[in-house]
């Protein structure tokens, strides 16, 4: 009896920590619905960074992008973190860039969780939550959300998982 409680709320806690990483619009898309996909050229997009300097992903034509969406309140967000910033360092003279788009609405819990994190890699955000057109233009309801580009532009993988990403470029650049 005692397993079947505890069982139960190990359910409800991830359902409920599940729930705080999502877009809380009753209208949003379900996954899928919207967005991009495997085998598309990823859409361009410019975002300013923490100094208010426009970056595009267009800036990293010829690179390995992972575009990586995310919020400083957002727990598993947090979670991918050390392993895209271990990530970052292992392949960046690979040319692999990682961008992180924060879909943070308060620029100092961002920029708090950004120095926090120990995250070197670029990070960008309009500051408009989930409402954001690059976040949109993605199709992201839930975060983390990463997207892996080739070289060329076009959409390699779609993952929450940081260890998905590394595994991919793996096998590719080592």
């Amino acid at each position: 009896m005692n397993r079947i409680k505890i069982t139960l709320m190990g359910i409800i806690v991830i359902l409920i920590a599940v729930n705080a990483c999502k877009k809380t619009d009753d209208n949003s898309p379900n996954e899928g619905e919207t967005g991009t996909k495997v085998g598309q050229i990823a859409p361009n997009f410019t975002l300013p960074d923490k100094s208010g300097n426009n970056i595009s992903l267009d800036d990293y034509s010829n690179q390995y992008v992972v575009i990586d969406f995310w919020a400083s309140w957002c727990h598993f967000c947090r979670d991918e973190n050390p392993q895209l910033v271990s990530l970052y360092s292992k392949y960046k003279n690979k040319g692999v860039e990682i961008i992180g788009v924060s879909v943070d609405t308060n620029k100092n819990d961002w920029l708090n969780a950004v120095a926090d994190d120990n995250i070197e890699y670029v990070q960008i955000s309009d500051l408009l939550g989930f409402e954001s057109p690059v976040a949109n233009t993605y199709g992201v309801i839930n975060i983390p959300r990463m997207v892996l580009v080739h070289t060329s532009g076009t959409i390699l993988l779609i993952t929450g998982r940081a260890s998905d990403i590394e595994s991919y470029l793996e096998h590719r650049l080592n």
